[in-house]
C-alpha cells in the first residue's frame, strides 16, 4: 500500500493543484456534496462577505482541501523527515520546543487545516506523541494508517473513554499529547459553545485536560503560504483555558485565530455545524 501511495504522489502539490484547478474550469464541482457544505460553513463563518466572495473562498477552500488529500498521501509513503525537509518556515517554534524541553507534560492541539497526517509527522521530529484515532472503515487502509502515525514509538489509541485514560495518563506522566479540537463530539460529551458566533457543539477535552492537570497548550495549524510554501503556525493558549467558566469559549477564540491565519486552509467540507441546539436547524439537510 506504501509503494501504491508512492506512485500516486510523484507529481508535485503545483501539478496536482493545477489538475483540479482546471477541473474547476468546467463548473462540476459546484454540484459535489465538498462543496455545498464548504460554501455553507463559510456563509455561516462570513457572513459579512459579499455572495460572489463567499463562492470565491469556497472554490479556493475545495481546491486546497484535494491538494491536502494528495499531501496527507505523500506523507504516508515518505520517511517521517520528509514533513520536516517540505516545510518552509515555523512560526513561534518556541513555543513547541521550551515546553518540550521542559518535560512537564504538554497538550497541542492539532486544528484540521491542510494534511493532519503530515502535520502529525513534524510534530513527531520534535517529540513522540500519544494521540487519539478514529478507525477507517477499511479495515487494510485503517491498520496501514494506525502503523504510520505509530512510527518511531509514538503511541496511538481509539477514540474512546479508554483511549481518553491513555491520554490522560500520558500527560500526568509529563508526555507530550496531541489531540483535535474542532471535530463534533458524540452525543453527551461536548457542549455547546460560541464559534464563528454561532452555538457549536464542541469537544471538552483538551479545555478538560486542561483545567484539570494544569499542563501548557499549544494550537497548531499547517497552513499554506502566499508563495504555496507549506508552514507551522503555533499559538499559545489563552490563560482563560484555565478558568473553569471561560475555558470552553476560551479554546474556539484560539480556533478562530488559526483558522483566520489562512482560511481557505481550512477542511471546511466537514459538517461542524450538524449538530446544533434544540429549536435551530441543520444547515446541511438540503445536501
Amino acid at each position: 500500500m506504501k509503494a501504491l501511495f508512492y506512485l500516486i504522489s510523484i507529481p508535485s502539490s503545483s501539478a496536482i493543484r493545477g489538475l483540479v484547478k482546471f477541473y474547476c474550469l468546467f463548473g462540476l464541482y459546484k454540484r459535489t456534496p465538498m462543496f455545498k457544505v464548504t460554501l455553507i460553513n463559510i456563509k455561516i463563518a462570513y457572513p459579512l462577505l459579499d455572495n460572489n466572495d463567499q463562492k470565491d473562498l469556497a472554490k479556493l477552500s475545495f481546491i486546497e482541501s484535494l491538494v491536502s488529500g494528495f499531501e496527507t498521501l505523500t506523507s504516508w509513503s515518505r520517511k517521517t523527515h520528509y514533513a520536516h525537509e517540505n516545510i518552509f518556515k515555523i512560526t513561534d517554534q518556541f513555543l513547541l520546543t521550551q515546553n518540550i524541553a521542559n518535560k512537564n507534560g504538554l497538550i497541542i492541539a492539532a486544528i484540521h487545516s491542510r494534511s493532519v497526517d503530515m502535520l502529525l509527522k513534524w510534530i513527531n521530529t520534535k517529540a513522540n506523541t500519544t494521540t487519539l484515532y478514529k478507525k477507517v472503515k477499511n479495515q487494510k487502509l485503517d491498520s496501514f494508517v494506525r502503523g504510520q502515525r505509530e512510527e518511531n514509538n509514538n503511541k496511538v489509541f481509539e477514540a474512546s473513554i479508554s483511549g481518553v485514560r491513555q491520554l490522560y495518563k500520558a500527560l500526568i506522566s509529563n508526555k507530550v499529547i496531541c489531540l483535535a479540537p474542532d471535530q463534533v463530539p458524540q452525543d453527551g460529551m461536548g457542549e455547546y459553545v460560541d464559534l464563528f458566533n454561532r452555538n457549536s457543539y464542541t469537544t471538552t477535552l483538551v479545555p478538560s485536560l486542561a483545567l484539570k492537570t494544569k499542563k501548557p497548550v499549544v494550537f497548531i495549524s499547517l497552513n499554506l503560504n502566499i508563495n504555496k510554501k507549506l508552514e507551522v503556525n503555533m499559538i499559545n493558549s489563552n490563560e482563560d483555558i484555565y478558568n473553569d467558566s471561560k475555558h470552553q469559549l476560551s479554546m474556539n477564540k484560539d480556533i478562530e485565530k488559526l483558522i483566520n491565519i489562512n482560511t481557505s486552509d481550512y477542511s471546511w467540507e466537514y459538517k461542524r455545524f450538524k449538530k446544533p441546539p434544540i429549536g435551530v436547524s441543520n444547515p446541511y439537510l438540503n445536501i
